[in-house]
């Protein structure tokens, strides 16, 4: 059963401090959606990665989160301003439009980093397709897997327009 969220979402830059919880989250949701569809070696290095990109922030790594006063409820992490490396939304929380809301805050992050950049892509969980399809994104290509991974290439077009 989903609840509602009580207290109003923010979403902002991952705070220090905040990696074990934003971690937790993204584990959890792997674990919940997306675990299924990957091999040991892919649960594996999603595992690795995920902890990289969010203890370590390699460079060109940004990580934004949707959060109530108590609670990281949704998570995104981005590479380049331009690929979407991780992003969940806490199951309890889905349906409310934590995720819409997150991605146009990322979107605009980019924006204001990158303005050159004119799209946004995703290698999305085949859980996930559906849910990038509501969001805007197209497929680019098929199916694939590697490391493990199973994947569907996908892309959003920023549509901005360029005095």
């Amino acid at each position: 059963m989903r609840k509602s969220v009580d207290n109003p979402v923010s979403y902002r830059p991952m705070a220090p401090g905040e990696e074990p919880q934003v971690l937790g989250l993204a584990e959890r949701m792997f674990n919940e959606f997306v675990r299924a569809d990957f091999t040991r070696e892919g649960v594996e290095e999603f595992s690795r990665a995920a902890k990289s990109m969010i203890f370590d922030r390699p460079d060109g790594h940004v990580i934004l989160v949707a959060a109530t006063p108590d609670n990281v409820v949704g998570m995104i992490a981005l590479k380049d301003y331009k690929h979407i490396s991780l992003f969940f939304v806490d199951s309890a929380c889905h349906g409310q439009g934590i995720g819409k809301a997150l991605l146009r805050h990322a979107i605009e992050h980019c924006s204001l980093h990158a303005p050159a950049i004119d799209s946004i892509d995703v290698h999305s969980s085949l859980y996930a397709v559906p849910i990038y399809e509501r969001l805007g994104f197209r497929q680019t290509k098929p199916e694939q897997t590697k490391n493990g991974i199973r994947f569907v290439e996908m892309v959003k077009s920023l549509n901005r327009h360029r005095a």
